[in-house]
């Protein structure tokens, strides 16, 4: 039976990873970046798509994952990237559980833990496929290590510092992991137990921080990219303690959250076998996720990983309380069938007959139709737009095509072209149209969903309506270019190209 709920468990949350395929708005920025490496070998030593200012040093921390996504879509096509984002999901969720079994938890909690830990990491997979991913299965695996480690195994010493020198060159959540280490280094200089494999594990895997394609200068650059608060990006804010919407996309983390603090107070007296370091752990990784929507997964992995012994004492406390007739009809692996069942039913109706595996970048979701305006004109100059559509926009228009921002935000810009753009689109301040004013800006795209920047606002100053999306997206253009793209807006093709095709950046450079 429990066998079987796995089996049921591994269907029911692939198949809802699956259903989310929608590609992130950073990932064609790593692709870029990925495409570099593979056909030079290394980083590109200053940025190339931007016609805006850029910082003087270019330090491209997510390398890694880049280059890791660039060749699974050259060699296995975009279902090659869903299959890396599930693989990494589950991979996250096991480490966890090795973690939690590690601690002496029984199969049946873990099991039924899973479920609300699994809707806490959904948000961090549901894009296709962003660079944290690799950053939520390293952490897990980091936790199952220490805690390894503190049973008196001694694999982690060796495995944890690879482990690291990998997750610093694609992430740069590894600093998650570095945190996680000295954590458990305290308790154990403070216990005086596994003192130096611990101290061994934590230094050796911060050396490995240093192996990277920037040396020294890494650090220096990391710092203030992990301090910067980001204010105007919705993913950095702080969480409501209540949703508006009750049925967001974080009621996962909320139900885990309010689960895990019930099951610490009712379990706590009676749970005899405890993490300490892991409970710190815990506490963190929940101020974290208050603190920014973004770090809720890490929430997710460390309840699995640690709260699991307190939901068994709960469970059994549970049964012992069951009259006795009841007791005997009590058997937890059956329990935890019998809702693994009722989930992979529901899936199976709801989301089993949206099932692909193949990646998608919609109209309304990426300026799809801006784009195969700009490109079937074979149109030059610079580009205005919002971060969000940077990405996706200097993939299929570059090089004749340069862009304003970009995702890659601290990587390649200071933060006066992040305001720059942002007070443009927004219209903040007297002087909001810098952007355009000091500018040679040839074409500006508006997201008319989001920002407050509309047509009206741009036509006397002289840019002309091209294409427009009532209540999406509009293309405006310098009267000179007005002409003819809007020939080209006119016979337009019904169908763009494939976005995802790994050849695009071939056109990039001469061979």
């Amino acid at each position: 039976m429990r066998w079987l709920a796995i089996v049921l468990g591994v269907f029911s949350f692939g198949v809802i990873l699956a259903v989310h395929n929608i590609a992130d708005g950073d990932l064609w920025n790593k692709l870029a970046i990925g495409a570099h490496v593979w056909r030079f070998g290394t980083v590109p030593v200053r940025d190339m798509f931007a016609f805006t200012p850029v910082l003087p040093t270019y330090i491209e921390h997510e390398w890694g994952a880049g280059t890791i996504f660039f060749g699974v879509l050259k060699f296995f096509g975009p279902e090659g990237l869903m299959a890396l984002k599930i693989l990494l999901a589950f991979g996250a969720l096991w480490a966890a559980m090795a973690a939690g079994r590690t601690m002496g938890c029984g199969w049946e909690a873990l099991l039924v833990l899973a479920i609300p830990a699994a809707a806490c990491v959904l948000p961090a997979f549901i894009p296709v496929v962003r660079c944290q991913v690799f950053t939520y299965g390293f952490f897990a695996l980091t936790l199952f290590g220490l805690e390894q480690i503190r049973a008196g195994k001694s694999w982690p010493v060796l495995i944890l510092p690879a482990v690291m020198l990998v997750w610093a060159n694609v992430h740069g959540g590894f600093v998650a992991g570095l945190g996680a280490m000295a954590v458990y280094a305290a308790f154990a200089l403070c216990t005086r137990r596994q003192v130096k494999p611990m101290l061994v594990t934590a230094f050796a895997s911060g050396a490995a921080t240093l192996v990277n394609i920037y040396g020294l200068k890494f650090w220096p650059y990391l710092i203030p990219a992990l301090l910067n608060n980001r204010p105007h990006i919705a993913e950095w804010r702080p969480l409501p303690l209540f949703a508006g919407d009750l049925w967001d996309v974080f009621i996962g983390f909320r139900i885990l959250f309010w689960l895990v603090v019930l099951v610490l107070l009712i379990g706590w007296r009676r749970t005899e076998k405890k993490s300490w370091p892991g409970l710190v752990m815990l506490a963190i990784t929940a101020a974290l996720a208050w603190h920014s929507r973004r770090h809720t997964s890490f929430f997710g992995v460390a309840a699995l990983a640690v709260a699991g012994p307190f939901l068994h004492t709960v469970l059994a406390g549970f049964a012992a309380w069951l009259p006795p007739r009841w007791r005997a009809m009590f058997h937890p692996a059956l329990a935890a069938t019998m809702l693994y069942g009722a989930i992979a039913f529901y899936v199976a109706v709801n989301f089993l007959p949206d099932l692909s595996f193949q990646v998608w970048a919609p109209v309304g979701h990426d300026p799809v139709r801006e784009a195969d305006i700009l490109s079937l004109a074979q149109a030059e100059g610079n580009l205005a737009l919002p971060f969000e559509w940077g990405g996706y926009c200097s993939w299929r228009l570059y090089p004749r095509i340069k862009i304003s921002m970009d995702g890659r935000y601290e990587t390649t810009f200071p933060e006066s072209t992040f305001d720059l753009n942002f007070n443009f689109y927004e219209k903040l301040g007297p002087d909001w149209d810098r952007l355009i004013r000091d500018y040679q800006v040839d074409y500006i795209l508006l997201e008319l969903a989001r920002e407050h920047l509309r047509p009206e606002d741009l036509l006397s100053r002289g840019y002309a309506l091209i294409w427009l999306d009532p209540g999406r997206s509009a293309l405006m253009a310098l009267q000179k270019h007005a002409d003819r793209l809007r020939r080209t807006a006119a016979a337009l093709p019904p169908t763009t190209i494939d976005p995802l095709d790994a050849s695009i950046p071939d056109t990039w450079w001469p061979r």
